[in-house]
């Protein structure tokens, strides 16, 4: 009988979490969702089974990464533009020594939310 609770509650801790996930968009309130997490949303959304969500979810990041690297930046239809970007070489501190370090120019991908993105959240 024991186990018969403790599977009413976990379930009921399921419910609350896809009640939560329906009205704030993720798993928990501040916690980013998994790949598999991700993956499964999407074969929900579209009807397709999770390994067909996750061939999809990795060709669409393969084809963002190959046209950033090609063209330098991606515009993504009603959401936003990601942009390749330069970060010059410049001074920082060891947090632990306090002692001055060199930190070497690196590329970036930055993000600009598009209006309805944007807009989503006010």
């Amino acid at each position: 009988m024991a186990t018969k609770k403790n599977d009413s509650t976990k379930t009921t801790g399921g419910a609350a979490k896809k009640a939560a996930s329906k009205t704030t968009g993720t798993a928990a309130a501040g916690k980013e969702k998994s790949v598999s997490e991700l993956v499964g949303a999407l074969a929900e959304k579209t009807g397709v089974t999770k390994a067909k969500a996750k061939e999809i979810l990795d060709a669409y990041a393969e084809l963002l990464i190959n046209e950033l690297q090609s063209v330098g930046s991606v515009q993504l239809a009603g959401i936003g533009k990601l942009k390749l970007g330069q970060r010059a070489e410049r001074q920082g501190r060891n947090p632990s020594t306090g002692e001055a370090i060199t930190i070497k120019a690196s590329k970036t991908v930055k993000f600009s939310g598009g209006k309805r993105f944007k807009d989503s959240f006010q």
